[in-house]
């Protein structure tokens, strides 16, 4: 009978406002929770399936609590350095103890109110301890076993808690060395190789080199210089001076000429000190007419890669550095330069081979990295590179471009190979090293070479002084050194149907076969939300809209029991029928 299926349909309603009152006073109570996310009710008939389309069968009305747990809550700043907000999609990942195992269950939420316990662990107010990546000082993600990783996957193995105390002291490795200085472009270079001709009997400007004994018209030789090879011709009329002239305009070689009238000399000189000069005779022998004592032949280079640290060459400047190893004991190393030619230098990196210094066995003579650096025409840095320099039988150095690249210094003092980067600034800029002529000081004074900065990254051992939690999603130590470094990295958790996951005892929720499976983010990337440091996300809960929503469920509950009062009188009277 209908009069029955009014009265369940009322007791479904009445039940359905309860639930929603329900949901009103957990809204209401959890209305100062860090990072709560409200539930809405919503409502669906129950419909049952009349007889004929002449009658109507009440069924009532079904409740269905739905979570808000994608709608943001407003962030408000605190002063603790480990809280933490996100501002956007995600969750921070979390375990209910400090030293879970594989098979332990992931929970997930916004309530980043972390706080380190007794033995440095970061957990927030309901006990839940926080996840993330271990970083090197680069702040690289790494795996559980230190190895480099990557987010962007759903690797929890990768993750760890962050733990405050697992580094309280550190040193740090110098991995960068920046100079910038300026190389006095009017230095006078290291004198190339010279051979020098002895006929007699010749006049620079008039004497036609045909007529000289052993060379005739038409007669070659060739200049090699750094693998181009370029061929001289020797025509009638051609003088001492226009054959020097001819010379000097292959690049590698000058050539000058006495002036003395009837006995002249041609001089060869390598432009570069660090570059060989090859001249060969390919038509007629027209260099040993001349009486070359070295050529045909080879002028040497004068300057090897090593001669600095060896003392065979001197140096025209030296900057010195302080640079750390992975203990954080101090060492003093040299960059020692010398001009080699016309916008080009040699230096070489160098230093003590003394007790706990640098291994005489990888580096001889305290030789760490040769190379050489050249500049344009407007004082820039052109090129920046690196030479294999062989002193004894031991090869030392990084060859090629140094730009990307690291050297390796090796230490007796137990600690960690080294591995810098030595930066002399922006090829085509003049941001580090340049070569521009001598300047003056604030007094007048000439300044052949000038030492702008030189910056190191490196420093000895010190004891945690601070940490904190940085806009990034790091957690950053400080030290007593003054280096400051990432150690853990927030790993964030994004899904693809967030509402749909499931409500568990501390603000926390459970993945579920709805809610899909979560994947890791770093903050900030690939739709994960960025971390707001120093932070808290409050709840989502609107008090003046949960009491609107009470006044509607008690005015809906209200009326659900004039139904139910209402059906019973109509039985009532149906019962007195009867009597």
């Amino acid at each position: 009978m209908s009069l029955f299926g009014a009265m369940i349909s009322g007791v479904s309603g009445l039940n359905a406002q309860s639930q929603n009152l329900g949901v009103i006073s957990d809204n209401i109570s959890n209305l100062n929770t860090i990072g709560y996310k409200g539930t809405i009710g919503r409502f669906s008939t129950l419909v049952t399936e009349p007889a004929t389309d002449t009658r109507y069968t009440p069924g009532g009305v079904r409740f269905h609590p739905t979570a808000l747990i994608s709608k943001q809550g407003l962030l408000q700043a605190t002063s603790s350095t480990t809280a933490a907000a996100i501002s956007g999609d995600g969750f921070f990942i979390v375990r209910d103890n400090a030293a879970p195992g594989t098979n332990d269950e992931l929970f997930f939420t916004r309530a980043g109110d972390f706080k380190p316990d007794d033995d440095g662990y970061l957990r927030n107010t309901a006990g839940y301890y926080v996840q993330g990546w271990a970083t090197d000082r680069e702040g690289g993600l790494l795996d559980a076993s230190g190895n480099a990783t990557t987010s962007n996957s759903s690797a929890v193995t990768d993750l760890q808690v962050l733990d405050i105390n697992s580094i309280l002291t550190a040193a740090a490795s110098t991995t960068s060395i920046e100079f910038g200085a300026n190389l006095n472009s009017d230095e006078t270079p290291v004198t190339g190789a010279t051979d020098v001709s002895t006929t007699a009997g010749i006049d620079y400007d008039t004497t036609d080199l045909t007529a000289v004994a052993g060379i005739a018209n038409g007669d070659t030789f060739t200049i090699t210089h750094n693998g181009t090879t370029t061929t001289i011709t020797i025509n009638t009329g051609d003088t001492l001076e226009d054959l020097a002239a001819e010379i000097s305009a292959v690049t590698g070689i000058n050539a000058t000429t006495t002036t003395t009238g009837t006995n002249d000399t041609l001089t060869l000189t390598s432009a570069f000190a660090d570059q060989d000069v090859v001249l060969a005779n390919t038509g007629g022998t027209p260099l040993t007419a001349l009486g070359f004592g070295t050529v045909p032949g080879t002028l040497s280079a004068t300057y090897t890669a090593g001669n600095l640290a060896t003392g065979t060459v001197e140096e025209d400047n030296t900057m010195p550095v302080t640079i750390y190893d992975s203990l954080g004991s101090a060492h003093t190393v040299n960059l020692q330069v010398v001009k080699l030619g016309q916008n080009r230098w040699g230096f070489e990196l160098t230093g003590q081979t003394t007790a706990g210094e640098l291994d005489t066995t990888d580096h001889p003579s305290g030789l760490i990295q040769a190379g050489v650096v050249t500049f344009d025409g407007s004082g820039n840095l052109q090129t920046f590179t690196g030479v294999a320099a062989t002193i004894g039988a031991v090869t030392v150095g990084t060859a090629g471009d140094l730009t990307d690249e690291d050297i390796s210094v090796e230490w007796t003092n137990g600690s960690d190979e080294s591995a810098i980067n030595l930066d002399f600034g922006t090829i085509g800029l003049g941001n580090g090293i340049t070569q521009f002529a001598a300047g003056s000081d604030a007094n007048g004074n000439l300044v052949n070479y000038t030492t702008h900065f030189i910056n190191q990254d490196g420093a000895q051992a010190g004891t945690m002084v601070n940490y904190a939690l940085t806009e990034d999603g790091f957690l950053q130590v400080e030290f007593a050194n003054g280096v400051k470094r990432p150690v853990y990295k927030l790993a964030i958790a994004t899904f693809e149907a967030p509402d749909e996951m499931e409500n568990h005892t501390g603000n926390v929720y459970r993945q579920t076969r709805e809610s899909g499976d979560y994947l890791l983010r770093e903050p900030g990337l690939n739709g994960a939300g960025n971390v707001v440091a120093s932070a808290l996300e409050g709840s989502n809960v609107d008090l003046g809209e949960e009491f609107t929503n009470m006044i509607v469920t008690q005015r809906a509950f209200s009326a659900n029991t004039k139904t139910i009062t209402t059906t019973d009188e109509m039985l009532d009277e149906l019962i007195r029928v009867k009597r």
